[in-house]
């Protein structure tokens, strides 16, 4: 072979290789580079427009930067109180735990009192005020949610709104509870739902709500509190908190009988508040003692 002709064959191999080449650096400029941005959990906004002004509202006096004198802790709390852990068994046959608390008086029966705690809390968080309720005559059943406390299962709104009828029927049961005066008070969620069973309870007589909101994972309160009808409704809440205490000026605006909304003033929220604010576990008593006569 002539050197011209190996000559002519090596410039067609080297111009082959070259247009190799360039293809692949165009392929390589040309492929998008792979990006793992994550986009952001979206916040839930609720659908409501909620009135900010309240129509009878009242204010105590002490403000945030007031010191304040907590609760004594169950060891500290000075009480009679004979407390026993009690299960429920619900309709899918899970056993819904909670504590009952007999009446520290001698008159019988006494109006009952169902006590519901806030998202990821228990029972042990109404301890304190549950002796108090005992102390002053009542019967107090608090109760851990599904997946909460001690209640086994997995967490469940719609099941735990349905529990409450199991619930209610366990204690107007009980020989040393009234089952026509009945109550229910609950701090946040557990505010709908005491708010959403007690609608279509009728020996239900009052409810207490702490920091209601107009929907809490699913669980709203505008359509309850219209089906409430006019038994009366006691509402608190604190100003801070802002979706609650704007809920809570709105229930009160659309409670149908009488409805009494106190607002705190950096209080915190739910169950919170009975440790900051020292006078609400009284105002609840009063407002109980008033009410169920």
């Amino acid at each position: 072979m002539s050197f011209r002709l190996l000559s002519v064959i090596g410039l067609l191999g080297f111009f082959i290789s070259a247009c190799q080449a360039g293809s692949i650096v165009t392929d390589q400029l040309s492929r998008p580079t792979a990006t793992s941005t994550q986009s952001p959990i979206p916040t839930q906004i609720p659908t409501e427009t909620l009135a900010a002004t309240p129509t009878t509202v009242i204010t105590p006096t002490r403000t945030a930067t007031q010191e304040v004198t907590p609760s004594p802790t169950a060891g500290e709390e000075e009480s009679t109180t004979d407390a026993k852990i009690v299960k429920i068994q619900a309709d899918d046959g899970l056993s819904l735990v909670g504590t009952f608390y007999d009446p520290n008086d001698e008159t019988s029966p006494a109006p009952g009192v169902i006590l519901l705690h806030m998202l990821w809390g228990d029972r042990s968080a109404w301890e304190n005020f549950a002796n108090q309720l005992s102390d002053a005559g009542y019967a107090v059943l608090a109760m851990d949610f599904r997946g909460h406390g001690e209640t086994g299962g997995d967490v469940d709104w719609d099941k735990a709104v349905q529990d409450m009828g199991q619930i209610l029927d366990y204690l107007k049961e009980m020989e040393s509870v009234d089952n026509q005066r009945m109550v229910i008070i609950g701090a946040s969620i557990g505010a709908n739902i005491a708010l959403t069973a007690a609608a279509f309870e009728p020996e239900v007589s009052t409810v207490v709500l702490l920091s209601p909101g107009g929907d809490y994972a699913g669980v709203k309160t505008r359509d309850p509190m219209l089906a409430y009808g006019e038994r009366p409704v006691l509402i608190a809440a604190s100003d801070e908190d802002t979706y609650a205490a704007e809920s809570s000026v709105r229930l009160e605006k659309l409670a149908v009988g009488e409805a009494e909304l106190i607002m705190y003033e950096g209080s915190g929220h739910g169950t919170v508040m009975l440790d900051r604010e020292p006078e609400l576990p009284e105002l609840i008593i009063a407002w109980l003692d008033d009410h169920l006569q």
